[in-house]
């Protein structure tokens, strides 16, 4: 769409919808401030990613004080590599499992995204936590170590074929009824949960076990299998152990 056909459309415009749109133009004048904190990633280095997602993130909070939530993030995620022209597989369906995205940037690999979200309180500097990776229905009935272990390493040979890399948006804010002052995009390789598959059998004694997950000799995560919910939490990833793309402060 040009200029032109803007001016036109405008023209066209209610009273409502030109309050409306006003809105949305003075929240792009005032995008959150971005802060690369990885130089030369397969999005910092591409500008315009990290443009639109800001931009992205400003029209959210034209309409609300709310986080952007997994499935707001995901869209935007989406528009942003939709804009780059970016090879991507259309939207999985709510029974596609493990992965949510799977993209090719021009001239990069291909990746496939878990993505997620989250605006705990007093999110940590230094470490991640994911509620619920996957589920683990399985663990219910897996009464024996070595039944935990022969299912726990199933489980994460399959979640390794189909994801490739954790993408999460953190929404950083001081009180919970506050909108965020701060999002930050980090990147965990699936690569932390290699060494499940030379976990002992030890390891599995617990009805409900943690397994540490190490990179070159040391610990950069903790896999939980949550009994009682039936599924399996991701502890205390070490932002250390990630790539942290990008940060955007907002002012307003």
């Amino acid at each position: 769409m040009t200029l032109d056909d803007l001016k036109a459309k405008l023209d066209a415009f209610s009273p409502v919808q030109i309050e409306f749109v006003a809105r949305v133009v003075e929240s792009l004048s005032n995008p959150p401030s971005p802060d690369i904190r990885a130089h030369g990633t397969w999005l910092t280095g591409v500008p315009a990613w990290i443009e639109y997602f800001g931009l992205a993130l400003s029209v959210h909070h034209s309409a609300t004080t709310e986080p952007l939530a997994i499935s707001g993030f995901e869209a935007v995620f989406r528009n942003a590599c939709d804009h780059l022209k970016w090879s991507m597989d259309p939207p999985g369906s709510s029974t596609r499992r493990f992965v949510d995205l799977i993209v090719e940037p021009t001239g990069d690999a291909e990746r496939r995204l878990s993505l997620k979200s989250t605006a705990a309180k007093n999110l940590s500097e230094k470490s991640l936590h994911i509620s619920k990776l996957t589920e683990a229905a399985w663990i219910q009935d897996a009464r024996t170590p070595k039944a935990r272990r022969e299912q726990t390493q199933w489980l994460f040979r399959q979640y390794q074929e189909a994801v490739s890399h954790i993408v999460m948006l953190r929404a950083f804010r001081g009180e919970p009824v506050m909108p965020p002052s701060r999002y930050q995009l980090v990147e965990v390789p699936a690569t932390i949960f290699d060494s499940i598959q030379a976990e002992p059998l030890a390891s599995f004694e617990s009805d409900a076990p943690k397994i540490e997950c190490r990179l070159e000799g040391r610990t950069v995560a903790t896999v939980a299998i949550d009994r009682s919910d039936a599924k399996i939490t991701l502890r205390n990833i070490r932002i250390s152990a990630c790539t942290v793309h990008a940060e955007w402060f907002r002012t307003s």
